[in-house]
């Protein structure tokens, strides 16, 4: 795995896109101080989730985005993309490519993002965790952080090695299970809290519910003597009702005779005041559409002026259109002139680069390094070879003896390390399987878990489905019981009303409850109770019939007869009685009812309307036959004019046509249902109630299966969560395992490499034993010849090395000033095409405004004609709206006279009606003092029946049959008033403390099993921590001693010498121990970190670094500056200590310091050729020359 690229945008000073590409091995980043080549380093650690400001050296966070210069503005967003290869799944996920996003925006939004999908920080931070690669790890170290390593406290310095055991997430899971740990807690003590609490208010509760139940029977009796004692006064107050009833009929019977005289002066006032009412609204019509013509007067006078504006306005609009067209051409013809100088300035650079790029070409051919070293090396050559041939001689015989003692250790070392080979191999291969099957186990159990964690979420949005369910349910249950109880008042009240026959007269009342007793015969019921009407139709068939709703249809006219003579005898009143036997219907004619065809508002014959069974259908059409229904008043008296006011015509809203025209109608004050309402509401009541209760029942049945969802979902995410808690234990287990068995093939991996390696360099060094022993057998002849030529031909080399130099010095002085001036005119060149860019797109936006301009002009001229043509319409309709006004003022003022006639007739009818009406009063208020004492008795009568709907919830006919007194009513009374006594002597007593109590008993129980519950998962959780705790101190003590041998080696490999060591400061407590540093410096004493140099103190630093490294690699790793402090020589020990790094880590280094450059694989630089913004220049330094590199970069 190794970090391939970073993804730059408008982060600090990087205002434009920036891609950084990385490779394996080191790369440098140089330039100026203030260019920004930290912001690399801070881009990387921000990325990774770093949430100081500080620490990315600025005062707040939104100090990361660009915040403009003198000559650009400012960005109001930045964005960081960092780009992993982990194709060797280093990561843990299954992408062979990585890229972690984070973007910010001005207001202070943010958002991360993992291959383009939006995650949280979380989902970075877990991904990282114990990789080596966070953004509070040891692979990036910022600018001036390196001595931090040894600044910190001993217990914050423990930060990395535990990272480096790999035992963060270990802590970060241990924090979530303390949490879950404490919560549990928290949980237990508040069901503890609510447990003694309600034990608290057990025994209270108790003694409270036994109160209730006494006082409840008590209550029961005193209700049973209250019932009986209100049945015996309804019926007293029922037999002075009825004496009432009687007087009040001969004081009505007086009143109606006044009545009718009054109606016969009402019919003729009603004609003349129809009459009057039609002129006036034709006057009304009049002066309405006088209004309106002079409003649409106005209206186009209005229009016309609008018109006659927009038109004007068009055309101002369309010289303005014009003069921007001649503004735009202007403009377009500045800017191709400057294309024209652009393309020329551009030909111009392009030239003189060709030039100069011959001369850098020439310049480069000049310089070859390679020659000068060529030649010194050829020196060094012939002079050891001069050496060599002077002891060749002598030492010829001892060099064959060597080389074959030399070829015989080798054959015999080779033999060893092939079997070593195939022991490793074999090693090698059990191990990447054991490797691959338990990446395979980690993966299946970090499946499980999330399939688990899913389930969870799942049984949380459940639960709180269930509980807002519940609620609703319960709320549900609470309002459909209360319209329950609200209906069946309701109901209780229209039964008592029916079977009272409350609302008839005395007669009608008295027979029908004969009848439903027995005592008559042949009684088939009230004309009301007898059909079925429409709600619609109701009040339209109730005013056609009037009284006879309470005639009574019997079977014949010896039925009617016996009920008379029992109304005769009890002096009870008079009725009307419907014989069946002798009942003839009576039906419009038919050309009556041809006339009816067509007629607007007409609803229907009146006994086509009503229901009823076929028995009754003769007495329907004798009551209803030959009345029509219309929809209102006005079609009514149509229709009456069209029968020549022969027929009886009513409206739905109760209004009525009588024959010969009178008119009947006006407001019907009614508190309740009629005759014809009662029952169809009363059967409307019990319907409602039938389907509240299976309401009822729905809801209790689907609140029930709500509960027991409760419970079983409760209980699945209990086992889901211990499900959990095990799998987490042994994914963790596995991924140690998993770690443990790479550690372990890395190892293996690294041995044959070395035994390859050693192998490979055998055969190398067979080789060259056999050439020696040749050449030595053969120079043993030649030895003195080959003396002398090697005397001349060094002599001759030492001549040539001489020119040499001096010819390399100036032609590099000449490479780098034609490089200096080849990058001028490239930037040059670079400058002229972004100009031109400019222009042409300038261009392009000019040409669009001058088309939209035209088109813009052209609909103005199309707009200014279409006002026009508008404007001579408006003025032909404003001449025609002039006259009809004319015409109109004259007929409102004929209309006018007639209404002042008709006001005269309507005020002499108003005076004689007057009169008659103060006789009429005379006979009311004979009326009035029968109906007072009546109404006394009703409202005693009501009030009792109120009393004992409301207060007993039962009708009178039901506690009259049930609730008979068994006592005198004297007796009754005595122990009613002693019942009072005793429950007053009782106080208050709370009747709901039954059903408390039992709710309270039903919560114990269930808080009860609540708290085992808890107490189960709180010992899960405990174990699981303590099982953490002891894996987390095994790896930290094994990782701690692992870097503190490799702090020794490193130590000494950096200062040359000396003893360094690390301690523990508490080793019993591995889980918060500090580490302590230990230095000594070869040739000084052993002394405390703060008296060490600058120098000494970063050598220390680095020196832990690479110990921790070399214990636990990481893909790549950051330094900023990190060396800043070391001088030349240690520069040089700290970059081969890279170098020897680099085949494991990647490492990206930001640097001032040449040594470090030299071992860089890759280089960039980094400039800011405009003020404010850094740009980026990189070139790879195989074969490259590092001066001219650096000066370029």
């Amino acid at each position: 795995m190794f970090l391939k690229r970073i993804d730059v945008t408008g982060f600090k000073s990087f205002a434009d896109h920036t891609e950084i590409a990385f490779s394996p091995g080191i790369t440098a980043v140089v330039g100026p101080n203030g260019s920004g080549k930290s912001n690399i380093a801070d881009a990387i650690r921000w990325v990774l989730g770093e949430q100081s400001a500080r620490t990315l050296r600025g005062a707040k966070m939104e100090d990361v985005i660009f915040a403009g210069t003198e000559t650009r503005r400012a960005i109001n967003f930045c964005e960081v993309s960092l780009t992993l290869d982990n194709s060797d799944q280093h990561l843990g996920v299954v992408f062979d490519e990585v890229t972690v996003t984070r973007r910010m925006y001005r207001s202070g939004e943010s958002e991360y993002m993992i291959n383009k999908q939006a995650c949280r920080l979380k989902d970075i931070a877990e991904l990282f965790m114990d990789s080596g690669m966070g953004r509070e790890s040891y692979s990036i170290i910022g600018q001036g952080k390196i001595d931090e390593m040894l600044s910190t406290r001993a217990e914050d310095r423990r930060g990395a090695f535990e990272d480096a055991a790999g035992i963060v997430k270990f802590k970060f899971r241990k924090k979530e299970a303390e949490r879950r740990l404490a919560e549990t807690d928290q949980n237990i003590t508040r069901v503890d809290d609510i447990l003694d609490e309600l034990h608290r208010q057990a025994g209270p509760l108790e003694e409270e519910a036994v109160r209730a139940r006494k006082y409840q029977m008590l209550q029961e009796e005193h209700q049973a003597l209250d019932i009986g004692l209100l049945v015996h006064d309804i019926e007293e107050q029922t037999e002075r009702w009825q004496d009432a009833q009687s007087a009040s009929v001969q004081a009505v019977a007086q009143r109606d005779t006044a009545k009718i005289l009054v109606t016969e002066v009402e019919q003729t006032l009603a004609v003349q005041r129809s009459a009057l009412d039609d002129r006036r609204r034709s006057a009304e019509v009049l002066q309405r559409q006088h209004v309106d013509v002079i409003e649409q007067r106005q209206r186009l006078q209005g229009q016309l002026a609008l018109h006659q504006e927009r038109a004007s306005n068009a055309e101002r609009s369309a010289a303005d259109k014009a003069k921007q067209i001649e503004g735009v051409m202007e403009e377009l013809g500045e800017l191709e002139r400057d294309l024209t100088v652009a393309a020329e300035r551009l030909d111009d650079v392009t030239a003189q680069m060709e030039i100069k790029s011959s001369e850098l070409e020439a310049a480069a051919n000049a310089v070859d390094p390679g020659v000068k070293a060529r030649l010194e090396a050829e020196i060094a050559r012939l002079n050891e070879e001069y050496i060599e041939l002077h002891h060749q001689s002598a030492g010829f015989r001892n060099e064959i003896k060597m080389a074959e003692e030399y070829l015989t250790q080798d054959e015999q070392k080779r033999e060893r390390l092939g079997a070593e080979q195939a022991r490793h191999l074999a090693d090698e291969q059990q191990l990447e399987e054991e490797f691959l099957e338990q990446q395979q186990r980690v993966r299946s159990f970090e499946e499980d878990l999330a399939q688990l964690q899913k389930q969870l979420g799942e049984i949380a949005t459940l639960q709180r489905d269930h509980a807002a369910a519940e609620a609703n349910s319960v709320a549900a249950i609470h309002r459909v019981e209360s319209e329950t109880a609200s209906l069946v008042s309701r109901l209780e009240l229209l039964s008592e009303l029916e079977s009272g026959y409350d609302g008839y007269a005395l007669g009608a009342k008295t027979v029908l409850q004969a009848a439903s007793k027995k005592r008559l015969d042949g009684i088939h019921g009230p004309v009301a109770g007898l059909i079925r009407v429409e709600k619609a139709h109701e009040a339209a068939i109730e005013t056609a019939l009037g009284g006879a709703l309470q005639n009574i249809v019997v079977d014949s006219e010896a039925a009617g007869r016996s009920a008379i003579d029992f109304l005769k005898q009890r002096h009870a009143g008079r009725a009307t009685f419907l014989p069946l036997s002798v009942i003839r219907s009576r039906m419009l004619q038919s050309g009556d009812r041809d006339k009816l065809k067509g007629q607007a508002g007409v609803v229907g014959i009146g006994s086509d309307l009503v229901g009823c069974d076929d028995i009754y259908r003769p007495v329907m059409e004798h009551l209803l036959g030959n009345v029509v229904v219309t929809d209102n008043l006005v079609h009514a008296n149509a229709v009456a004019k069209v029968l020549n006011y022969r027929i009886r015509i009513v409206s739905l809203e109760g209004d009525v046509v009588n024959p010969g025209g009178a008119m009947t109608g006006g407001s019907i004050s009614r508190k309740g249902p009629g005759l014809l309402g009662r029952s169809r509401e009363r059967q409307e009541v019990e319907r409602q109630i039938a389907e509240k209760k299976k309401a009822i029942d729905d809801l209790r049945a689907k609140q029930a299966e709500l509960r027991r969802s409760v419970e079983k979902t409760s209980e699945a995410q209990r086992r889901a969560i211990a499900d959990q808690e095990k799998q987490r234990g042994e994914l963790e287990q596995a991924r140690a395992l998993t770690q443990d068995l790479k550690m372990r093939l890395e190892t293996v991996k690294d041995k044959r490499q070395a035994v390859e390696w050693e192998l490979s360099e055998l055969t190398l060094g067979h080789t060259g034993w056999l050439e020696r022993l040749q050449t030595a057998k053969a120079g043993l002849a030649t030895v003195i010849t080959a003396i002398q030529e090697t005397e001349q031909g060094l002599e001759e080399t030492r001549r040539s090395l001489a020119e040499r130099e001096s010819s390399l010095t100036q032609a590099q002085d000449v490479l780098t000033a034609v490089r200096v001036e080849m990058a001028t005119l490239t930037q040059a060149k670079n400058s002229v095409l972004q100009q031109m860019n400019d222009l042409k797109t300038r261009a392009n936006r000019l040409h669009s405004r001058s088309k939209q301009l035209q088109m813009e002009t052209d609909e103005l001229r199309l707009s200014q004609d279409n006002e026009l043509r508008a404007a001579t319409s408006v003025e032909q309709t404003l001449g025609a709206a002039e006259a009809q006004l004319s015409e109109l003022e004259q007929g409102t003022a004929a209309v006018r006279q007639e209404v002042q006639r008709l006001e005269a007739e309507v005020a002499e009818l108003e005076r004689t009606i007057r009169r008659r009406q103060q006789e009429l009063t005379t006979a009311d208020e004979l009326v009035h003092r029968a109906e007072v004492a009546q109404q006394r008795i009703d409202a005693d009568l009501k009030h009792a029946l109120d009393r004992m709907g409301e207060t007993h919830k039962m009708t009178f006919e039901w506690a009259r049959e049930h609730h008979r007194l068994t006592l005198a009513v004297p007796e009754a009374k005595q122990r009613a008033e002693s019942l009072r006594r005793q429950m007053g002597q009782m106080g208050q007593v709370h009747l709901g403390a039954i059903e408390e109590w039992e709710r309270l008993s039903e919560r114990l129980s269930f808080l009860t099993r609540e708290r085992e519950d808890l107490r189960e998962a709180q010992n899960q959780l405990e174990a699981v921590i303590s099982e953490m705790d002891e894996e987390m101190s095994k790896r930290f003590a094994e990782t701690f001693e692992a870097i503190r041998q490799e702090f020794h080696v490193s130590f000494r490999q950096l200062f040359g010498g000396g003893k360094a060591d690390l301690a523990l400061t508490n080793p019993d407590d591995l889980l918060q121990t500090g580490v302590e540093v230990i230095a000594q410096p070869p040739g000084k004493k052993l002394q405390n970190l703060n008296l060490l140099s600058g120098g000494e103190r970063a050598l220390t630093a680095m020196a832990l670094l690479f110990a921790i490294l070399r214990v636990r690699p990481v893909p790549f790793c950051v330094l900023d500056e990190v060396e800043a402090a070391l001088d030349e020589a240690n520069v040089s020990r700290f970059a081969q200590q890279l170098r020897s790094f680099s085949d494991e880590t990647q490492f990206i280094v930001v640097t001032h310091r040449r040594g470090t450059m030299e071992e860089a694989d890759a280089l960039y630089g980094v400039t800011m050729q405009e003020s404010g913004v850094s740009n980026l220049i990189g070139v790879r330094l195989e074969d490259q020359n590092l001066d001219s590199d650096i000066e370029t970069a």
